[in-house]
């Protein structure tokens, strides 16, 4: 049984696969309330499809970036399962989680008028996942003309679309290896780099 659980950005994403077959999923837009409903969102698919926790072997989840306290709710869970039984573990950046398989720009709002970016292309990045000032973004897409823009289009003054992120997930999984250290697995924050970047 494999789980896939977002907690990292607008979305909150939850599903339930077996023999590559989704048994349920929950994606709720706009949550601020990942905390508190990811946990009783996991037990009421779990329940209702009659699985129990201990059944569980694999888990796959995003690890930023994004939101400071998002980002950990799902790699805490993740963690505290693998406490109870050895799972497999698959962490994926929330950036490619938007862009899936398909040929495209990622973009999750950063706050402080910046953006976190980066292009994909069949799921392999085409350049360093960075944090960018909104208004350089345009400069940014020269490079890639003809790409769509996926994720928090609204920041850079798109119209915002729907992104299937629990089919993004487990087709990125499938190309992903397994986390070998779970314990030593922390958040992706890419703000922590470019402070690195600035007092160097």
């Amino acid at each position: 049984m494999k789980i896939i659980l977002d907690t990292s950005n607008q979305y909150l994403a939850v599903a339930l696969y077996k023999e590559n077959q989704c048994l349920d999923k929950i994606q709720e837009y706009g949550s601020q309330r990942q905390s508190e409903n990811a946990i009783p969102y996991l037990s009421k698919i779990l329940e209702k499809n009659k699985v129990d926790l201990l059944d569980v072997d694999e888990v796959v989840i995003t690890r930023g970036p994004g939101s400071y306290t998002g980002v950990r709710v799902a790699m805490t869970i993740a963690k505290t399962l693998n406490v109870i039984q050895p799972i497999q573990l698959k962490a994926i950046s929330s950036l490619k989680a938007y862009a899936g398989l398909n040929r495209c720009v990622s973009v999750i709002d950063a706050r402080s008028q910046k953006v976190f970016v980066c292009a994909y292309d069949n799921g392999k990045e085409l350049c360093e996942e960075q944090m960018i000032p909104i208004d350089e973004f345009s400069g940014f897409m020269k490079q890639y003309p003809d790409f769509e823009v996926v994720g928090q289009r609204s920041v850079v003054g798109k119209e915002n679309k729907e992104v299937d992120l629990i089919d993004n997930l487990y087709q990125l999984s499938l190309l992903e290896k397994d986390i070998e250290c779970i314990d030593a697995l922390v958040p992706r924050y890419l703000k922590d780099i470019e402070v690195k970047k600035i007092c160097l």
